[in-house]
C-alpha cells in the first residue's frame, strides 16, 4: 500500500498541496537539507574550537568542584549557580554529572550537596605517597617531643607545586590553640612554612615572583628576595597572623639527602603565648630535632 502510494501523481491542478503529496520525495528532499547543513556546520568548526569547548567544559566542572570550602561543607543547587556565574541548567548538568561519579553526594533530607567519597580516595592519594609516608614515620617522634618540649601545635608541610599541604599534624594539649589541619593546602609563600619552601627553591621562588599563586606578591618583589634570603641566613622563618589570625609560628627547612628542600616543620601558636621570646627560648632544642630528622633522610653537614 505505502509503495503504490508513493508512486501515486498529483491529480492535475493539485501540485504538491493538491490531496496526495510526495512524501518519499519531500522526505529525501529534507534529509538531504538537514544533512547539508550538518555537514556545513561540523566543517565550520576548527579542531582548535573542539578543544576550547572541551576545555571550557572542564573548566566549569572544576569551578565547581571549588564552591565547597571548610566554611561551607554544603551548598544548594542555586548557590553553585552563584557562586560559578553558571545558569542554573548549566549548574544543575555539572552537579549531577559530579554526583554520578560520587565526586558529590546529595543530602536527601535537605537537597545540599557535599563533596564525595571520590575526592576522600584522590585526597589519600596525595597523602599517602610512599615516599611521604617515609617522611612521616621518620619526623613523628620528633614532632612529639617538639611537642611535648614547646606546648604549642607542631605540623609537618611539604611543598606541592605553588602551594603547601600539611601532611601531619600533632595538635597543642592547651585549651586555647593553633591547628592548622591536615590536608588543608594554602598557597605559597603564605605563613612560616611557605616562606621556608619558598627560601630553599630557586624554582618555587621564581615562580612566585612571576605571580605564581598569589597575585599580591608581585608588588612586593624586592621585599620578597630579601626576606628568602634573610630565612636562609637564619635557618628558619617566622611570621604572625598570617594564614592563621591571632597566630605565630615559626618554621624550620627539611633537608633531603641531596640538600633539596620539599618539606618543613612549623610551630604554631597563639600569638599571645607563643611569643618570640619563647621561640627564641625554644631554638636550640627545636633546630636539634629538626637536624636529626634531616640526618634521618640521608642529608650530611658539612
Amino acid at each position: 500500500m505505502v509503495i503504490a502510494m508513493v508512486g501515486v501523481r498529483p491529480a492535475a491542478g493539485q501540485g504538491r498541496t493538491g490531496r496526495w503529496p510526495e512524501p518519499g520525495r519531500g522526505r529525501l528532499v529534507a534529509r538531504s537539507r538537514s544533512r547539508n547543513r550538518t555537514a556545513g556546520a561540523v566543517r565550520g568548526v576548527s579542531g582548535r574550537d573542539m578543544t576550547e569547548r572541551g576545555s571550557q567544559a572542564v573548566n566549569r566542572l572544576l569551578s565547581v568542584l571549588l564552591c565547597w570550602t571548610e566554611n561551607e561543607p554544603t551548598l544548594t543547587l542555586t548557590e553553585v549557580a552563584q557562586r560559578t556565574g553558571l545558569t542554573l541548567s548549566t549548574a544543575h548538568r555539572m552537579v549531577k554529572a559530579l554526583q554520578r561519579s560520587k565526586f558529590l553526594v546529595q543530602d536527601q533530607a535537605t537537597g545540599r550537596y557535599s563533596l564525595g567519597p571520590t575526592i576522600m580516595s584522590l585526597a589519600r592519594v596525595v597523602l599517602q605517597r610512599g615516599d611521604q609516608d617515609e617522611l612521616v614515620v621518620a619526623a613523628m617522634p620528633h614532632l612529639e617531643r617538639m611537642r611535648a618540649g614547646t606546648g604549642e601545635t607542631v605540623g609537618l608541610h611539604v611543598a606541592m607545586g605553588q602551594s603547601r599541604v600539611c601532611l601531619a599534624e600533632l595538635v597543642s594539649r592547651e585549651p586555647i590553640r593553633a591547628a592548622t589541619g591536615v590536608g588543608r593546602v594554602f598557597n605559597l609563600p603564605a605563613g612560616a612554612s611557605g616562606r621556608v619552601l619558598v627560601a630553599w627553591s630557586a624554582e618555587r621562588l621564581q615562580l612566585v615572583l612571576d605571580g605564581g599563586s598569589d597575585r599580591t606578591v608581585r608588588m612586593n618583589k624586592p621585599k620578597l628576595v630579601r626576606s628568602a634570603e634573610a630565612i636562609r641566613k637564619a635557618g628558619y622563618a617566622i611570621t604572625v597572623g598570617e594564614t592563621i589570625p591571632g597566630a605565630s609560628a615559626i618554621a624550620f627547612p627539611l633537608f633531603g639527602p641531596h640538600g633539596e628542600v620539599n618539606a618543613c616543620i612549623n610551630v604554631t601558636g597563639p600569638g599571645t603565648r607563643w611569643t618570640r621570646q619563647r621561640m627564641m627560648d625554644a631554638l636550640p632544642f627545636l633546630v636539634d630535632e629538626v637536624h636529626q630528622i634531616d640526618e634521618q633522610l640521608g642529608f650530611q653537614r658539612a
